[in-house]
């Protein structure tokens, strides 16, 4: 029988070959003289009739990736056109909705997977079949796989954790990262012992508490499905949980030791100030990093998890996941040519070494070339847990539709004084029960 910890990783477990992989030969099947991985056709067959791809892209924090991603495939197609639009959130889901209703659906979009799959599967093509589905990590398609049919191609696979200013740490006197809610409440203590302020937390709006906040009492339950699925039989309440009770308890520290008034903070605002040094700790995850080398270049910083209590072997973990799949529009007039860009993005040597150099997220296939100073201070850090196995998954795209934007709104009730915590824990379970019918 799988021991409780086992159940927690088998979620996350696709990334296990990951430390392996990293530094293996991008070209470890040789290539061929199209400069494309060898044996994959798609990206040298003929070329396209001219042709507009209109991408919608949930990644608002690569807009720089991906405008050198356009002048690299438009270089290498010049009778193509990519028009990428970007936005993140709420205001992603919202946008693509108005757009499908009015008929402009984009030839490729973003889907996180899982219950985001269950909205949209009526308008995503079937790439079964595809050569890359053989290229990917293991287990990497299972939020895009439905009745045993793959809808999307995992374009990121990020990891999320407290990130924290290593410099300030050292002058605080602090030698090691902490592990526990107690080690974290000592660290505060010192930091502002040491005239620094501790955090610098995002509760201007909902995604930051209601995807990572939440996620972090969902993904440390000894079996995550198991509990999603036991709220909503009403077999378990989250007014009786006492991860949610610690998890309430970490979101009131970060707002009593923020930086400023933690409402007034959105999520450019808590990576710069936290670039800037106006706090020492924020949560951050792998695609935080092109826009903290855009504020302060060369800023090192260290990773840890989010701890909740004084369980070690359970809060010493970072959250690793696919966090968005590129899903084509069955209805688009350009499938062919949108199904082509996808195939180059994986085989080509171009398309390759835009995702390492400029996209910098973890990568998603197999014997792709990456080092720490392609991934970034953390990238590398998330890596060095994902090294050890001490890692967990992506909880919140399972969630009811809608769920994080209602759970992220009654967190910030709390974090401006409006409900108590008790309060809380009842309108989160309200909440659920409204959300999950």
């Amino acid at each position: 029988m799988r021991t409780q910890l086992e159940k927690r990783m088998s979620a996350a477990a696709f990334a296990a070959g990951f430390a392996a992989l990293m530094l293996t030969l991008a070209g470890c099947g040789g290539t061929d003289d199209a400069g494309g991985v060898s044996g994959a056709s798609p990206a040298g067959s003929a070329a396209p009739s001219e042709a507009t791809l209109n991408l919608y892209l949930n990644r608002s924090e690569s807009v720089d990736a991906f405008k050198k991603l356009k002048e690299v495939y438009e270089a290498a197609y010049p009778n193509i056109t990519l028009n990428i639009e970007t936005s993140q959130g709420g205001e992603f889901n919202t946008n693509l909705k108005t757009k499908f209703a009015a008929g402009a659906g984009p030839d490729i979009f973003t889907n996180s997977g899982f219950t985001d799959l269950d909205t949209w599967v009526d308008k995503m093509e079937d790439l079964s079949g595809s050569e890359w589905e053989s290229a990917v990590l293991d287990r990497s398609l299972d939020g895009i796989t439905k009745d045993g049919k793959v809808y999307g191609y995992p374009l990121s696979m990020e990891g999320y954790g407290f990130m924290y200013n290593k410099d300030d740490f050292a002058k605080a006197g602090i030698s090691e990262a902490p592990k526990t809610m107690t080690e974290l409440k000592d660290a505060v203590a010192k930091l502002e012992a040491a005239g620094f302020k501790a955090f610098v937390p995002d509760y201007g709006n909902f995604y930051v508490p209601g995807v990572f906040e939440t996620n972090n009492a969902v993904a440390k339950q000894s079996d995550p499905n198991q509990f999603l699925s036991d709220l909503k039989s009403g077999a378990k309440k989250i007014t009786e949980d006492p991860l949610f009770s610690d998890m309430l308890d970490l979101v009131q520290l970060q707002t009593d030791h923020a930086s400023k008034n933690p409402m007034s903070i959105d999520y450019t605002g808590m990576i710069t100030d936290f670039a800037a040094g106006k706090g020492a700790i924020t949560l951050g995850c792998s695609c935080s990093q092109p826009l903290l080398d855009q504020t302060q270049p060369s800023f090192e910083v260290g990773v840890f998890g989010t701890p909740l209590n004084d369980d070690a072997d359970l809060n010493d973990r970072v959250f690793v996941q696919v966090s968005s799949y590129l899903a084509i529009n069955k209805d688009s007039k350009v499938k062919e040519e949108a199904k082509r860009f996808i195939d180059w993005l994986y085989s080509s040597d171009a398309g390759r070494e835009w995702y390492v150099k400029d996209f910098r997220y973890l990568p998603v296939l197999k014997g792709l070339e990456t080092d720490a100073a392609s991934l970034g201070s953390i990238g590398a850090g998330i890596k060095a847990y994902m090294d050890q196995g001490k890692y967990l998954a992506y909880e919140y795209p399972k969630y009811p539709e809608g769920l994080t934007t209602e759970w992220g709104n009654t967190l910030i009730k709390m974090v401006a004084g409006k409900l108590d915590k008790q309060q809380t824990l009842a309108e989160l379970q309200a909440v659920w029960e409204k959300m999950s019918k």
